[in-house]
């Protein structure tokens, strides 16, 4: 069993070091050499785990899914529906430096995506799962009373879908503060509640 916890472990330091060249150099700077360099440790154990580039570019990406899926999930437990649904949101935006570097990540995979079957299945899924994730914040608002009679849940939750990707981008571009961030999310939520007009 040490041996998986440690495998499970090398392969996250190595994901590790494919975020920092990748927040660095951009996906350009990824190569098995140069990511073995990064995580310090020999090209030959590198290519154990990951025996090419592809393969280490859709782990990485997995990885940023994977992670950001967990924290997602861990606020479900929150009573009020609305700071269980901003706590959720707030865990796809770019709202601190660790969020800040999963988001750029993301981002850069996507544009490589053309060469990278999996990184395009990967970021498919992942869409899905955000459009998902709003579905059924959008449901539960309705079920608490956080979305007014007069709006439509599948609508409003598409609208949410395409708010939160655009926050998104413009964080990563111009970014502002975690404060901020949140204030516009719960705002908009704050809208939901009114009829649409």
């Amino acid at each position: 069993m040490p041996k998986t916890i440690d495998q499970d472990q090398r392969r996250a330091e190595v994901a590790a070091a494919v975020w920092r060249l990748i927040v660095d150099s951009g996906v350009s700077a990824v190569s098995l050499r140069t990511v073995a360099a990064e995580a310090g440790i020999v090209l030959g154990s590198l290519r154990h785990s990951f025996p090419t580039k592809a393969d280490l570019l859709a782990y990485s990406m997995q990885l940023v899914h994977t992670t950001v899926e967990r924290r997602v999930r861990d606020h479900a437990g929150i009573a009020d529906p609305l700071d269980m649904v901003t706590a959720m949101l707030l865990e796809l935006l770019p709202a601190d430096d660790r969020r800040r570097t999963e988001m750029r990540v993301n981002v850069a995979l996507i544009a490589e995506s053309p060469a990278h079957p999996r990184l395009a299945e990967l970021a498919e899924r992942s869409q899905r799962a955000i459009a998902d994730l709003c579905g059924q914040l959008c449901a539960d608002l309705a079920a608490t009373g956080h979305l007014h009679a007069t709006r439509d849940p599948e609508t409003e939750a598409a609208r949410l879908h395409a708010y939160i990707d655009g926050i998104a981008l413009h964080e990563l571009v111009t970014p502002t503060d975690a404060a901020r961030i949140e204030a516009a999310v719960r705002a908009y939520l704050r809208d939901l509640a009114a009829p649409r007009s």
